[in-house]
């Protein structure tokens, strides 16, 4: 890379605005109060406003450990469309289990109108993570781990090739575009970063049937790769079940393999070679950890057939099911009255809320989530299926409920 400045702390986009306005690229980047005031306010869903980059929380609804207390660090980047709002892409589900396992989790978030900028983000990108590694190394964070999916996996694997401060890098789906959206991928670039890498470990995804990079295979390129380097990696390649670009983020991978990168990155010591995951078993340990709330605020729970209206006996207990890549709970409530209630938790948005007015119609149970999305639920043979619908009735999505043990 020839990179033509270099950025730091919180770059503005407005040189990216004037540039447009003008016909001519201006370059005009405004710093704002340093890395501390950047430090100061990580809520989440912030607006980007003039800046090309801010760091939010990754789960708003967990606290941090903070640099004494937390197993170490990791700082997420996401990926990159175009001038589509990437940003708003939330971080891998299976980083909540680590968040969960005393780890805290962080993201670098770039502006989308600033993405297509003369000599593109990379270059930026990088400095910009190289920059939060010093800084949260400053605070006081003894591992730090870099992690993205897409542009933010090579991203990841880019900065921990110039940093010796990366304990380990995550890396789902790694690559771009050279020469932009248009462009193909040059599947050697990856290669090259994983040769040089400085970090201690890295595990790295390669979901098969991966469209966006022209279904190249690179798994086997990337084992011989780090197998050379006799180094502790995770590679999940294209015989590993994943399928798809975004394949490493969601429900899926998180149930499949979540404890197993927990594990690999919380190891206090690990062999060279290649980390071997468990085969798949019951994913209930997952979900528990993801979505069951606190014994302190959890819901009361039907137990009893009789506190249930007729025909809903066998709805008893929790129920857990896989939505393409969204887990959710499912419950009824012990009725108190005429009012039927139902409990419902999704890892696709905020656990705050999760006890919902629910009516019966044809056998099934019915409810209306806040955001006018519907839930029906009934049972069949086996168990049960839940289905999932948009507002606007546009998506519909399916999946078969299962009894938690507990």
């Amino acid at each position: 890379m020839s990179p033509p400045l270099v950025l730091r702390q919180e770059e503005t986009a407005t040189g990216v605005f004037l540039g447009g306005a003008l016909g001519a690229l201006v370059l005009l980047f405004v710093l704002v109060n340093g890395v501390a005031a950047q430090s100061a306010d990580m809520s989440c869903q912030q607006a980007p406003g003039n800046r090309f980059y801010w760091i939010e929380r990754a789960f708003c609804d967990l606290e941090l450990n903070g640099p004494e207390k937390a197993q170490g660090l990791v700082i997420w980047n996401h990926g990159i469309s175009g001038t589509l709002e990437s940003y708003k892409a939330p971080a891998p589900l299976a980083f909540r289990l680590l968040q969960a396992r005393a780890w805290d989790v962080i993201m670098i978030k770039r502006h989308n109108q600033a993405e297509t900028m003369a000599g593109g983000p990379l270059y930026r990108t990088v400095q910009r993570t190289l920059e939060e590694v010093k800084t949260q190394r400053k605070l006081g964070y003894r591992k730090i781990v870099l992690a993205g999916q897409s542009f933010g996996g090579y991203v990841t694997l880019d900065a921990a090739d110039e940093s010796p401060d990366v304990f380990a890098a995550v890396a789902m789906a790694p690559g771009f575009r050279a020469g932009g959206a248009s462009g193909r991928l040059d599947a050697s670039m990856v290669d090259r970063l994983l040769q040089s890498a400085k970090t201690g470990r890295i595990a790295v995804v390669f979901p098969k049937d991966d469209a966006l990079f022209g279904n190249v295979v690179r798994g086997e390129s990337a084992g011989r790769i780090l197998t050379r380097r006799n180094m502790p990696y995770l590679l999940l390649d294209e015989t590993s079940g994943l399928a798809g670009h975004g394949g490493g983020v969601g429900g899926r991978f998180a149930v499949r393999y979540g404890l197993c990168l927990a594990e690999f990155l919380s190891a206090p010591q690990l062999p060279g070679g290649r980390f071997t995951c468990p085969p798949s078993g019951d994913p209930w340990p997952v979900v528990r950890e993801l979505l069951v709330p606190a014994p302190a605020d959890r819901p009361a729970i039907a137990t009893d057939p009789t506190k249930l209206p007729d025909g809903l006996g066998r709805l008893t207990g929790l129920w857990y099911a896989l939505i393409d890549e969204s887990i959710v709970l499912f419950a009824l409530v012990p009725m108190d009255g005429p009012k039927l209630r139902a409990v419902y938790r999704s890892s696709s948005f905020s656990r705050a809320g999760s006890v919902y007015d629910a009516e019966i119609r044809d056998g099934q149970v019915h409810v209306v989530l806040p955001q006018k999305d519907r839930i029906t639920v009934g049972r069949d043979a086996d168990g049960g299926i839940i289905t999932w619908t948009s507002s606007d009735g546009s998506r519909v999505l399916k999946g078969t409920l299962l009894r938690a043990p507990e």
